[in-house]
């Protein structure tokens, strides 16, 4: 048994307990690791040891300035970090990936929001409705999301946020819902999912993230299990309207600058899955794709990694600030 299998295997039980969420542990612990099956040359150097999920969900929560709800139910809340230097200040709207499952919560971000907020740049990380939780689901998980990203508005009523420098950033499930969020202004008023007013986003940037809802569905073995399905409510034949308002690649051009940070080695999200969305977002939108040598799914959100480096120029750059 490796460190990874000793790290998770009482949250593989958990998950086999919710269903789908067991597929994505399953996945990680038996299949081969992309790294792992390419031989190195005798005189390599060393490769960047691969921050793994037990690292990243492990680890006591990091407190925040504040913690507030957007909404009556208990898991709409966020954490509210202010940087220590005069504002106003830029704000990135964090969240988190888990394949969209009950296996992850918004404290596996509190690392990343600490080195943002060093940064000079508020964080704004919050929680939803993963899919197999009561309520969540088409629409709930989405609404979710876009009410805690509107809630940014009464925030900056007693905080100095800069409402032109606002960006999201996600990782996973969250990178999908990140640039989501960036393009609610392309969602017809007649979706479940439209809301008026959405606030402005002015960069999105998806950390491994899922972009085009269709295509990661028919992986095989799909390391989120049937979880797309229980976001949206079936397959995209069953309801391809909500496809439209819900899948990044069918909302282009979202109208934002993107940045698609993805690890050579991911084995979640391949960068193939990313690279197919952004050369057709490149038609009409700023985006760029950056993949990191010898990273894998977890190095982007690991401060300190040289994957981490790419992640803070990106959120310096997109915020104005570099």
């Amino acid at each position: 048994m490796n460190d990874l299998q000793r790290i998770i295997r009482p949250a593989v039980r958990r998950a086999v307990v919710r269903g789908a969420a067991g597929a994505l542990f399953v996945s990680l612990v038996t299949l081969p690791s992309v790294a792992a099956s390419r031989p190195e040359p005798q005189d390599a150097p060393a490769t960047q040891e691969r921050i793994t999920m037990g690292q990243v969900l492990s680890g006591d929560p990091i407190p925040a300035d504040e913690r507030i709800a957007y909404g009556d139910h208990e898991m709409q809340i966020g954490d509210l970090r202010l940087p220590d230097t005069p504002g106003p200040w830029p704000l990135a709207i964090l969240i988190h990936g888990g394949c969209w499952l009950d296996i992850a919560t918004l404290q596996y971000f509190d690392r990343v929001a600490e080195a943002i907020t060093d940064l000079g740049i508020a964080t704004w990380n919050i929680e939803y409705r993963p899919v197999d939780v009561e309520g969540g689901g088409w629409p709930n998980t989405f609404l979710d999301v876009a009410h805690g990203v509107d809630k940014v508005r009464d925030l900056a009523i007693e905080h100095d946020l800069d409402l032109d420098r606002v960006i999201t950033l996600g990782h996973s499930a969250g990178g999908h819902l990140a640039l989501w969020a960036a393009g609610r202004p392309r969602i017809y008023d007649d979706s479940d999912i439209y809301v008026v007013d959405p606030l402005p986003i002015s960069g999105a940037i998806s950390l491994g993230g899922v972009p085009e809802l269709r295509r990661f569905r028919t992986v095989d073995p799909n390391p989120c299990g049937n979880a797309i399905d229980q976001l949206m409510g079936g397959g995209p034949r069953d309801f391809p309207e909500r496809y439209l308002a819900g899948s990044p690649f069918q909302m282009l051009p979202l109208n934002v600058p993107q940045r698609h940070i993805t690890g050579r080695d991911d084995r979640i999200v391949p960068p193939r899955q990313v690279s197919a969305y952004n050369y057709e977002a490149q038609a009409a939108d700023d985006s760029e794709m950056i993949v990191v040598p010898d990273a894998g799914h977890w190095d982007v959100v690991w401060p300190g990694t040289p994957a981490w480096d790419r992640v803070e120029a990106a959120v310096l750059s997109l915020s104005g600030i570099r």
